[in-house]
């Protein structure tokens, strides 16, 4: 079940996976061509929970082994403590299209399988740009005092407020809806009017003010770490270079799996005759803003070797004496030796 996962009184619908609910002058299609479409979606909402389950466990388990935790630490938790909430009630999802859509859990678990659902959103977005602030200020301004674990944690706590806040509507219009004798949860909405804002009012809150501010600091802080590069050797560009590539990392991954989602949303809005390509766009776009849960961990698990190496538990020692000369980029341009075992995630 997804949060647009949509139903309007007056017949119209945003539902693209219930054919019942379509408008009449809607473009025709194979009935038996969507449903064995729908029908592949169980086995990759299984996979990516389960995949997902194992990465965030090993993401948490890293971050909470280690006694020495930084600041970019407690954000990468926080993450990975949302995607871990949003896959175990995936299983509800799966359950609900297998059985092609029926309901069989109540109102209350329905009400509460779609606010976590929208609060992952909110929350991993969240989290996300609050980091990409985190970022500049660590780069950009690295003396700041306010830059600590307890202000940190301080920041991701109202960060979880916010997001539990931004899903009151959701928790209005949640429901069981019973429908040609089945009962579906869904978000039963009064009419397009209610649909229009509500899907601008997560579009909005949940990915373009976020985008904004996320490409904002990230440019800002790319522009500050190539400035700074120039005062220095060439040989010491390498940990721009990772900067770089995971900073652009972590944005594509974003748009990549959040794009097309919100903008099939808009799209719907005015699309009273959808095609077969669109429903499946649709729900290939759902699908994507879902597995974004599994490849955040597994691309902190790849590209961080910090967290590889807490989970290899590799010798202290004889980490730090292959890494002894390591050296790092201040902010003024001149490089200093660091200590391999307080490694830094540039994210």
């Amino acid at each position: 079940m997804n949060d647009t996962d949509l139903f309007c009184k007056n017949g119209q619908t945003n539902n693209l996976t219930d054919q019942s609910c379509l408008n009449e002058t809607a473009t025709p299609f194979s009935h038996m061509d969507i449903t064995t479409f729908m029908h592949i979606f169980p086995s990759i909402y299984g996979i990516l929970c389960s995949v997902g389950v194992i990465a965030n466990g090993l993401v948490i388990y890293a971050v909470a082994t280690c006694k020495m935790k930084m600041v970019s630490d407690i954000y990468v938790l926080n993450l990975a403590i949302a995607d871990m909430l949003f896959l175990l009630v995936m299983p509800f999802n799966i359950h609900q299209l297998v059985r092609d859509r029926q309901w069989v859990f109540g109102n209350f678990m329905c009400k509460a399988v779609v606010v976590v659902d929208v609060s992952n959103q909110f929350t991993t977005v969240g989290v996300v740009t609050v980091l990409c602030i985190d970022r500049y200020i660590a780069i950009v301004h690295p003396t700041s005092e306010r830059r600590t674990i307890q202000w940190t944690i301080i920041i991701n706590l109202l960060v979880w407020l916010g997001s539990f806040l931004l899903t009151v509507p959701v928790m209005m219009y949640a429901k069981v809806v019973r429908k040609h004798q089945l009962e579906i949860c869904m978000m039963y909405l009064d009419g397009p009017e209610d649909m229009y804002w509500y899907t601008l009012y997560q579009s909005i809150l949940g990915f373009i003010i976020p985008l904004i501010i996320i490409s904002t600091f990230y440019s800002l802080t790319l522009y500050h770490v190539f400035r700074s590069i120039r005062r220095v050797k060439r040989k010491q560009s390498v940990w721009a270079k990772r900067a770089t590539k995971t900073v652009l990392m972590v944005i594509a991954l974003f748009l990549i799996c959040w794009s097309p989602y919100h903008v099939i949303q808009v799209i719907n809005l005015s699309n009273n005759s959808p095609t077969t390509a669109f429903i499946y766009a649709y729900n290939i776009s759902i699908c994507l803003s879902y597995s974004h849960s599994c490849i955040n961990p597994l691309m902190l698990l790849v590209f961080a070797q910090n967290y590889r190496d807490r989970l290899c538990r590799r010798n202290v020692s004889h980490s730090s004496h292959l890494s002894s000369k390591t050296t790092v980029v201040k902010a003024d341009g001149s490089s200093i030796a660091t200590d391999p075992n307080y490694r830094c995630t540039v994210i």
